[in-house]
């Protein structure tokens, strides 16, 4: 495994819980602010956990690669100004 995959992928874990909490919290709003759900609440918050666990990884996955610090160093480092070496003036 190269470097950027490992550090993608520790970075994918540390995003994995907080992705899957806001996944299922959001499912079960959807399920009880739905009166047609909320009859049949335990089996859809059921489906809900299952479907956030599978859609979570992905998701966490793409998330990581935006959060990588390789591709954004190249756009910080810092570049010499041109006037860094102009001449001086006498205030």
């Amino acid at each position: 495994m190269s470097r950027e995959i490992g550090t993608r992928a520790q970075v994918a874990l540390l995003l994995y819980s907080t992705v899957n909490v806001a996944l299922f919290t959001l499912g079960v709003y959807v399920v009880m602010l739905n009166p047609s759900l909320t009859e049949h609440a335990g089996f859809w918050i059921a489906v809900i956990v299952g479907a956030a666990l599978l859609v979570t990884a992905p998701f966490a996955w793409c998330m990581a690669s935006c959060m990588c610090g390789d591709r954004w160093r190249k756009k910080m480092v810092a570049v010499r100004s041109p006037l860094a070496n102009a001449p001086t003036r006498e205030v």
